[in-house]
């Protein structure tokens, strides 16, 4: 049987749902879990088997690298980037930035 596997696609699915409501700062775990049809434990158990990742430190962690894309094409300013990936506080923003990066955002836009 060639093709994907069931899991690929489901990640890839995962991933493209993330990446459309990137900008909704209210678009989290729960919603993902409905679109995807499947309680919010499910979600967890299954990104946990796959990536060994949480639902909720995915979906950051899919805001943050494409903030640090828009970071690097200078698309806008700190603020504007953190409210464009879906961040309602620029400070968290910083935050979790310097959490995942291992800098503050402002470095980034000098690559």
């Amino acid at each position: 049987m060639g093709g994907r596997s069931v899991d690929k696609i489901f990640l890839e699915k995962t991933l493209l749902l993330a990446e459309k409501n990137i900008s909704d700062p209210n678009f989290g775990v729960k919603e993902l879990a409905n679109i995807l049809s499947m309680s919010r434990k499910q979600l967890h158990r299954k990104l946990r088997a796959l990536i060994n990742i949480s639902p909720i430190r995915y979906i950051r962690k899919i805001r943050l690298n494409r903030a640090k894309q828009l970071l690097v094409q200078r698309v806008g300013n700190v603020t504007e980037i953190a409210y464009k990936v879906g961040f309602s506080s620029s400070s968290y923003f910083t935050k979790c930035y310097k959490e995942e990066f291992d800098k503050v955002p402002s470095e980034s836009e000098n690559l």
